[in-house]
């Protein structure tokens, strides 16, 4: 396999503006040195406390996530607001690097499309910044934007809230997600949102057919000291024929 042909992925989620988990995630930048970076959500954080040794403000973390040498994509969590979403972009339009917020829709690095999901809790206004939203019917949507990116957009999936039980409590999980995993068969989806469920029961991935599906949240409550290094997850997708499959097994990292 030619190396151009594969790309690496590095995803996070749920950093809640902790100093030490931006901190971490440049770390393993440039250790695992990924074509990207992607935050499923809750890279923010809506309780709009003053910053503190531990916390960055909106703007810090926007010129923190900009210095990363490498493309970064978002995709809305429930923290993300109006509290602090427009911050975050006027910190980060002025560095001059394109903002990749997909939402009901894609972005392209390489071969690879990373296809943003909306998150159905909180008010996702801010994010949208007028942009049109997809079809509130998640099928309609989903089958839309799949006619446009033909198989590269059933690579990988940014997800807030998990499509599986087995992944975050039930109270947690969005239903829709896991009907359209079931039906188009994405290679990977990356969640976050539930803190606890994966230290209870060990558990952070699953499949379902033949996706696989992770949890990559923190072990860190809003409002609350983060208790270890940041977790992460770093995936290789090679292309052959156009087609995404995994070049090697999602691997997990941080304690």
């Amino acid at each position: 396999m030619n190396p151009a042909d594969t790309v690496r992925v590095l995803t996070a989620t749920d950093l809640h503006l902790k100093r030490r988990l931006y901190s971490d995630l440049a770390k393993a930048v440039q250790k695992h040195r990924p074509a990207v970076v992607c935050l499923a959500g809750d890279f923010l954080d809506a309780e709009d406390l003053p910053p503190t040794n531990d916390r960055l403000t909106p703007t810090a973390a926007a010129l923190a996530l900009a210095a990363l040498p490498c493309e970064v994509v978002f995709s809305r969590g429930n923290h993300e607001d109006w509290c602090n979403w427009p911050e975050f972009v006027a910190a980060w339009r002025t560095t001059g690097r394109s903002l990749h917020a997909p939402h009901y829709s894609a972005v392209q690095v390489g071969q690879l499309a990373i296809v943003g999901f909306p998150c159905g809790l909180g008010n996702e206004d801010a994010y949208a910044d007028g942009r049109e939203p997809g079809s509130r019917e998640p099928e309609a949507w989903v089958s839309a934007l799949l006619r446009k990116t033909g198989a590269a957009g059933r690579a990988l999936w940014l997800l807030h809230e998990p499509p599986s039980s087995e992944l975050a409590a039930a109270e947690a999980c969005d239903p829709d997600w896991f009907n359209l995993v079931e039906l188009y068969q994405p290679v990977l989806t990356v969640s976050g949102h539930d803190h606890s469920t994966p230290l209870q029961t060990g558990r952070w991935k699953t499949k379902i057919g033949d996706s696989v599906c992770v949890n990559a949240g923190q072990r860190v409550e809003p409002g609350k000291a983060a208790a270890g290094r940041l977790i992460y997850c770093v995936a290789e997708f090679s292309f052959l024929n156009g087609y995404p499959r995994l070049a090697a097994p999602v691997k997990r990292h941080g304690a």
